[in-house]
């Protein structure tokens, strides 16, 4: 990967790497789901509610609170391995684990989806996601400091998850796409900054920590 750190300290093997931090990204958005989307929309009764569901809470919430956290999880290993596609691999064990979890309880429970393989759209939204920064890492302009290049993957990641979820949003539950206050949509005032800025500084702690381990 053109721009990317060299490798010295980092004993990993490339596909190692990619499992380790595809699973660190897992346990980071797992419970986040459940804290930041349940808990934390239930402490607030009323500002996110389904009529539909009667669920409590924001959809996809966690996406803006844990984006530094995932960003870091994204673009680090991308700066190790020095390989193009690995940002788009972490996302793998998520989505795996992930689609069942989901087509249950939006399926098969919910029936929110508008159909049995919407689940795939999600699949495809993250994997976008991280494609989305193996592209930034791969063809931002080399003129740029390792450190801008990953600060700004960063900001790309951001806007990508944010347009992708959104378009997810749209497209594979029944209904129109919830803008109320209490939605992801609704919410993107504050959410949509704070998930740029957010991934700029993941993107960026990961070329410090990648030129450490170099």
């Amino acid at each position: 990967m053109r721009g990317s750190l060299p490798l010295r300290r980092w004993r990993l093997k490339a596909w190692q790497t990619t499992l380790l931090f595809g699973f660190a990204l897992f346990i980071i958005t797992g419970p986040s789901v459940f804290f930041f989307d349940y808990l934390a929309g239930s402490a607030t009764l009323g500002f996110g509610v389904s009529p539909s569901s009667g669920f409590h809470g924001i959809g996809m919430f966690y996406l803006y609170m844990v984006s530094y956290f995932s960003s870091l999880a994204v673009i680090l290993p991308a700066l190790l391995t020095r390989r193009f596609g690995t940002a788009t691999a972490v996302f793998l064990p998520y989505v795996i684990v992930g689609f069942p979890i989901n087509y249950y309880f939006e399926w098969v429970t919910d029936h929110t989806w508008v159909a049995p393989w919407s689940g795939l759209g999600w699949t495809a939204a993250f994997l976008l996601t991280g494609l989305s920064v193996d592209l930034a890492l791969r063809y931002l302009p080399e003129k740029l400091t390792s450190a801008w290049r990953a600060a700004l993957s960063g900001v790309i990641m951001g806007l990508v998850c944010f347009i992708v979820t959104v378009a997810a949003l749209d497209f594979v539950y029944v209904g129109p796409l919830p803008t109320n206050a209490g939605s992801f949509v609704g919410i993107a005032y504050f959410g949509l900054p704070w998930m740029v800025i957010s991934s700029a500084f993941g993107g960026y702690t990961a070329y410090v920590l990648a030129r450490d381990m170099a």
